[in-house]
């Protein structure tokens, strides 16, 4: 489509030279990386940067550059009758709670709602209410006991993805007139973006940023441990420091 809207003569250099392109969306998050792919093919052009097929941008403050873990328990239910929100759970389970039995992080698929569950993952796109019609009884009965729905919008059309709009056509009218849809739902976009859309679902679900504290020592643990080996000593085993003790004290909160 854009490419016929593209004056006829310009259509080889821009669309034939394999340019990187982007989509611009309207939520702020996106946009910063949407402007990061804009500014690396910019800079790429430039001079200092002629023998570099990538680099390694960033912008203060992004959402993909934190480091979130789950600090309080969160059983996430994907119900089998909601197609592929078991494969979204297990993408976010995957990026902040990589080990499920101590990252506080727990994924249920039964077909009731399961007694521990703190969120429903409501996962749209178009086959959402359409191919399983005990969706619309759960979603009915999780509002009524007040359990907490994160919604995921599904833009990637590999995926099923569509229009917001055709949700008003394939939910059923009861849950439309109760407010279904007054919470906005969280965009699932493809490609480079995806990741920041992750980083929302997992803040909607409770994710925290990691302190700084634990972060660096964390970090510490990747490469030894916390220990410092005196001037002229000749034993090989650690000896740990005052400062280090404190470190260990730290409650254990997962990296990711």
């Amino acid at each position: 489509a854009l490419r016929d809207e593209c004056p006829e003569d310009l259509q080889p250099a821009i669309f034939d030279n394999d340019w990187p392109l982007t989509i611009w969306y309207r939520i702020e998050e996106f946009q910063l990386v949407s402007l990061k792919i804009i500014a690396e093919a910019v800079l790429l052009c430039s001079p200092n940067f002629l023998d570099r097929t990538s680099l390694p941008l960033c912008v203060s403050g992004e959402l993909e550059s934190q480091s979130l873990a789950f600090s309080k328990p969160c059983t996430l239910w994907a119900s089998p009758a909601n197609a592929g929100s078991l494969a979204l759970a297990d993408e976010i389970a995957a990026a902040f709670a990589p080990d499920r039995e101590t990252a506080g992080l727990t994924i249920c698929t039964t077909d009731d709602r399961p007694a521990s569950a703190t969120h429903l993952l409501l996962y749209l796109n178009e086959d959402t209410f359409v191919s399983d019609e005990r969706l619309a009884e759960q979603v009915t009965q999780a509002r009524q006991d007040r359990l907490p729905i994160v919604m995921a919008h599904e833009n990637d059309l590999d995926r099923g993805g569509c229009e917001f709009a055709k949700f008003f056509e394939t939910t059923p009218q009861e849950l439309i007139n109760a407010g279904l849809y007054n919470a906005l739902a969280i965009a699932c976009f493809p490609g480079l973006h995806h990741e920041v859309s992750l980083v929302l679902l997992a803040k909607a679900l409770g994710a925290t940023p990691v302190s700084a504290r634990s972060s660096i020592r964390d970090s510490l643990s990747n490469i030894g441990r916390f220990t410092t080996v005196p001037r002229g000593s000749t034993t090989s085993d650690p000896v740990v420091t005052e400062e280090d003790s404190q470190l260990e004290q730290v409650p254990e909160v997962e990296q990711v």
